[in-house]
């Protein structure tokens, strides 16, 4: 009775882990981002469903490796596990994760290096230069994710005639925040279209003092 039942429990650890990773796989890598902002902030992040869609993540047949980390930059802050996608040239599309911790608490660094190049026709509609490219995203896309804009002194941000787009987000949850940056091209103010090269976001937790 109690193998039957051991047996059950992993046949349905088993079946949950592979629904989530087939939702992942049918989701746009947008809808991703978006997805990974907001289980990084949930108030106990699960660490296994975060992998599983990090493994959705992958790009050019490179498998995803995970491995022990063992430093942090961030003082106060103890280096845990680093999700990666190993490259050999500068310019490879790849994302690069840190898993902290602190007091028990999981905090997180995302990095992801792209070149999502896209032109807007006169109906405002998307067209990528390369359709088949994993790492297709857009301006209309990541703003989503902006829950409060950042201002700056010098106006370098989150203006039509910046690259950058600097924002908070904020989990409608929990409540937990992550500093988010998305960098293109050229200005995000442009009409005929952009390249999106790079989408980073960090626990706000690692900026405050």
């Amino acid at each position: 009775m109690i193998r039957k039942n051991l047996y059950a429990t992993v046949a349905l650890i088993a079946l949950c882990t592979m629904s989530i990773t087939t939702n992942a796989q049918s989701q746009s890598f947008g809808q991703k981002i978006g997805e990974l902002l907001y289980e990084m902030t949930t108030k106990n992040p699960d660490t296994l469903k975060i992998q599983n869609l990090l493994k959705t993540m992958d790009i050019d047949d490179k498998e995803v490796k995970i491995g022990n980390l063992s430093y942090s930059i961030f003082d106060g802050f103890d280096g845990d596990r680093m999700y990666y996608i190993p490259f050999t040239k500068a310019d490879e599309s790849r994302f690069t994760v840190e898993q902290l911790k602190r007091d028990d608490q999981l905090y997180f660094g995302v990095q992801f290096l792209l070149s999502s190049t896209y032109t807007l026709n006169s109906q405002n509609q998307v067209n990528y230069s390369n359709p088949t490219y994993a790492y297709n995203v857009n301006l209309d896309e990541v703003s989503q994710y902006c829950t409060t804009p950042m201002k700056y002194k010098n106006g370098s941000g989150n203006n039509p005639e910046s690259p950058l787009l600097s924002c908070i987000y904020t989990n409608p949850d929990s409540k937990k925040r992550m500093m988010y940056w998305v960098v293109f091209e050229q200005p995000t103010g442009n009409q005929k279209g952009n390249t999106i090269k790079e989408i980073k976001f960090q626990s706000i937790e690692l900026w405050q003092k």
